[in-house]
């Protein structure tokens, strides 16, 4: 600024003082120049007007008859300074001019496109708000939706207590966990994608019976009861809720309407028994050793006994190989205990004891199902777990000659021992196939099963050794699971 100021001082005429202000205008093109542009103006303004200097100029040119004109316009837009230069010499007005007014005219289109700029911008943020917008209300839609469509299932199943009100003569026996939930049908069906037919895992005396996965993750085995009403049904879930063994498959939920009833037990892994024991044409595939099966035939037994030991006594009245399942650790459970009286007021056994061979023969109605009667049923299941053989023998066209009538009529109990396992049953696939002949003969010679498991645990004592009391069970489960995958 200094070093304008002083070239501007300089006595210089004008057309040497007008090529400065050029240059000032080309290297200056800030606002701040149009003070500088004015201050250079004015200087050169008052040198121009001097007297002396107009003199001097006057002298040394005769043809200059006219002091030299300078005219200042003031500026159009307040934040541009619009200066012209404007001389004549004798009419001629051809001396150079000096406006900045075209430099002020040569930013519109700077600020149009700064102002295009900032409006492109402003959009773009305002589009991405509405979508945003758009994107939070179709969520909220879609979450209501959901929420009207689940209805119930989106609220956790009430738990009715088995500790209160009740009359159940089971009161002593309750579940640790002291609660059976009663679920909502939306429930169930969001579990087994609508009863969907990949979810069928079996079937069962009382209807199809599906896997689940229910809203806390657990998995589940949901048999379903269709079209006839059952009796008296949820005083007997009640009941069978209080039950708890560790070789008793646990009851964990209910649901019933006028068309269907329909009981949540646990899952079990490994399946029935049978799956392990026979392939479709009811013959032996020799998947299980005599130990596993001597540790199978012992849990199922332990838990009949520990329903025959209530107070009164539950009856399974339909114990078969399919009710005895296996968990991750081959730990056998029994299944379907106290359902079968629900579905058949009045049985009369006489005309399908040969096609069901698990039914006690003896039996002409299930008001006179006993204890010996599970009995017999466990027999035959004994049979077929040291066979290796499905009892119905559907090999054979005649049903007369089912395993269970050869056992009887046989004399040579080799026979009837699984031929896979060989060498390694020693005496105890023979003890075992006494026991099963006795608890097949006529009722009044039937043991008890808490008979049948002092027998078996007397058998196991011997074949696979002593265990500990407190975790015997427990070491022959591990045992028995890592045993099969060897």
């Amino acid at each position: 600024m200094q070093w304008i100021d002083a070239c501007l001082t300089m006595r210089l005429s004008w057309w040497q003082q007008l090529p400065l202000l050029i240059l000032i205008q080309i290297l200056e093109s800030s606002s701040t120049s149009h003070k500088i542009y004015a201050e250079a103006l004015l200087a050169c303004k008052s040198t121009l007007v001097n007297p002396q200097q107009s003199g001097n100029w006057i002298g040394r040119l005769p043809c200059i008859r006219q002091p030299p004109c300078l005219s200042f316009y003031e500026p159009i837009d307040p934040g541009v300074v619009s200066l012209r230069i404007a001389a004549s010499v004798d009419g001629d007005s051809s001396v150079p001019t000096l406006s900045p007014v075209q430099q002020a005219d040569n930013q519109k289109p700077r600020k149009q496109r700064v102002a295009a700029i900032v409006g492109g911008i402003g959009a773009t943020l305002l589009a991405i708000v509405i979508l945003v917008l758009v994107y939070i209300c179709l969520m909220r839609y879609k979450r209501f939706t959901r929420r009207s469509s689940d209805g119930e299932s989106s609220v956790p199943s009430p738990s009715v207590e088995l500790g209160r009100g009740g009359t159940s003569p089971y009161a002593g026996t309750v579940s640790p966990n002291g609660a059976l939930r009663q679920l909502t049908i939306l429930e169930l069906k969001h579990a087994t994608c609508d009863f969907s037919q990949s979810n069928i895992i079996g079937e069962g005396a009382f209807g199809l019976v599906y896997k689940g996965f229910l809203q806390d993750g657990s998995m589940v085995a949901i048999k379903r009861h269709l079209h006839t009403p059952i009796r008296n049904f949820l005083h007997e879930v009640r009941n069978n809720a209080r039950i708890h063994h560790r070789h008793l498959v646990k009851l964990v939920g209910y649901y019933e309407d006028n068309h269907q009833q329909l009981l949540v037990y646990d899952y079990i892994s490994n399946g029935n028994v049978g799956n392990h024991l026979y392939d479709s044409e009811g013959l032996p595939i020799g998947r299980l050793n005599m130990r596993q099966r001597l540790l199978i035939a012992l849990g199922a037994a332990r838990g009949l006994e520990h329903l025959h030991s209530l107070v009164p006594p539950l009856f399974h009245m339909h114990f078969r190989t399919s009710n005895v399942l296996l968990d991750e650790t081959f730990t056998a459970k029994v299944s379907d205990y106290g359902l079968h009286k629900l579905l058949i007021e009045d049985h009369h056994a006489g005309s399908s004891s040969a096609i069901d061979c698990f039914l006690d023969p003896e039996l002409s109605s299930l008001k006179n199902f006993s204890a010996a009667s599970d009995a017999f049923s466990f027999g035959v299941f004994l049979l077929e777990l040291i066979s290796g053989q499905d009892a119905h023998g559907r090999n054979q066209s005649n049903s007369d000659q089912n395993l269970v009538l050869q056992a009887k009529r046989g004399s040579n109990l080799d026979d009837y021992i699984d031929k896979t396992l060989g060498d390694q049953t020693g005496d105890a696939a023979r003890e075992m196939m006494e026991l099963t002949l006795q608890c097949i003969d006529i009722s009044r010679r039937r043991p008890s099963m808490r008979r049948i498991v002092e027998v078996l645990e007397r058998i196991q004592e011997r074949e696979i050794g002593h265990l500990d009391s407190e975790f015997g069970e427990d070491i022959g489960a591990v045992t028995l699971g890592s045993e099969l995958f060897r």
